[in-house]
């Protein structure tokens, strides 16, 4: 009995490693080999119900391309918009220049970061798309919430030219492009408490802009 077993449980453990393999390397290997997998299970299954329901061989052909048909187009009309939003978050990254290329050697927890976002930071600061959000710790003296105007002095010391001079569609541009790549304490960027602090941030008195600047500055001169 218990090599039975053993014969099953090794028959069984070789089945689903092949299944892995083929849908890996046969199914999911790229765009194209996923939509012909979806149409031709698509396709059995339709002709399969057509059949079912008694209908004529010629019948079963044309409402079974029809099905096949949509499911197409239906796939090709996500896939384009998956794209379409995709190569816009590569515009928004490409919209700025920044003073740097990498963090490598910044402490980056200083700067309200993890480290297991340096890649992302990375990729971000050389115009490129981060694999995840990335996630702001820093918190103001007084709330539990992540602090917006430690992030935008942040990023205002990292784009060349920094941020206080930008004018209304900068200052857009700015909001996406922080909204696409970065989280605070978790949670998505909230539009009013992004402009709010952002006004704070360019009505301040220049000194207190730059003393508020100056703990940022050192880590990053590191």
């Amino acid at each position: 009995m218990e090599a039975l077993i053993r014969k099953t449980g090794q028959f069984l453990y070789l089945l689903k490693l092949r299944v892995r393999r083929l849908f890996y390397y046969r199914i999911f290997r790229n765009h194209t080999s996923v939509i012909v997998s979806l149409l031709v299970f698509f396709l059995l299954i339709a002709l399969a119900v057509f059949f079912g329901f008694g209908f004529d061989v010629q019948r079963v052909v044309i409402y079974s391309a029809g099905t096949v048909l949509v499911l197409f187009t239906l796939l090709i009309i996500i896939g384009a918009d998956h794209e379409a939003k995709r190569l816009q978050a590569n515009e928004l990254n490409a919209c700025f220049h920044f003073t740097r290329s990498n963090m490598n050697g910044i402490l980056i927890s200083d700067l309200g970061f993890s480290e297991t976002d340096r890649e992302n930071l990375n990729l971000l600061l050389n115009n490129l798309q981060p694999k995840s959000k990335i996630d702001f710790k820093l918190v103001s003296d007084n709330r539990i919430a992540a602090d917006y105007k430690k992030l935008l002095r942040v990023v205002h010391l990292l784009i060349a030219g920094g941020i206080k001079d930008f004018k209304k569609e900068q200052k857009e541009l700015l909001f996406k492009f922080v909204e696409a790549n970065f989280t605070l304490n978790g949670s998505p960027v909230n539009r009013a408490s992004f402009n709010s602090r952002f006004s704070e941030l360019v009505n301040e008195k220049e000194q207190e802009f730059q003393n508020n600047l100056e703990p940022f500055q050192k880590t990053l001169r590191q």
